[in-house]
């Protein structure tokens, strides 16, 4: 019997197959983790400017959502810093 192809071995596709669940569970955790650091630096909680240079000494952080009250709550919102405390 003439043999002119080369058959792929089970182990190899075993492994390929771990591979990919491998793959697609580390995509699902590291996906889930950054959508909560989304949610955690969405909303600035320091003082709000609409200037760079309003920050003064702190540092000016470009952001679209200020929380200077505390509330939770954007309370300004467009361009604009938050200028938040270095340390």
């Amino acid at each position: 019997m003439n043999k002119k192809a080369q058959g792929i071995s089970l182990n190899v596709i075993i492994i390929a197959a771990l591979a990919i669940i491998v793959l697609v569970v580390m995509v699902v955790i590291f996906g889930g983790r950054m959508k909560l650091f989304g949610k955690g630096v969405a909303v600035c909680e320091g003082t709000c400017s609409a200037t760079k240079a309003g920050c003064g000494d702190s540092a000016a952080i470009p952001s679209k959502n200020c929380d200077s009250d505390g509330d939770g709550e954007p309370n300004v919102k467009g361009e604009g810093f938050c200028c938040m405390e270095a340390g």
